[in-house]
């Protein structure tokens, strides 16, 4: 759980902020998309490229793996995104 440490803050002048909350799959997901294989901890099951059960549907982060670092996520992210423009390039 978040631990605050007092004289920590700061101010970033950004243009955009993305928010990216949760450690665990919707589980809408699995109600709401038919045909897309999921694990039995709710997980969305993907090959090595991100590739779900779904013919181009792509997945990846916590709703793959359930809580793990961002830096697993972004390599999930990179990995679905060069399949992706592979398959579009073809």
């Amino acid at each position: 759980r978040p631990i605050e440490k007092p004289g920590s803050e700061f101010d970033l002048d950004v243009d955009c902020v993305i928010m990216s909350l949760g450690t665990s799959p919707n589980p809408l997901i699995k109600s709401t998309t038919q045909g897309l294989e999921i694990n039995k901890k709710g997980g969305i099951i993907v090959n090595e490229d991100g590739l779900t059960s779904r013919e181009s549907v792509y997945a990846g982060g916590d709703a793959v793996t359930g809580a793990a670092t961002v830096i697993l996520a972004m390599g999930a992210g990179k990995t679905a995104a060069k399949a992706i423009d592979e398959q579009l390039s073809k």
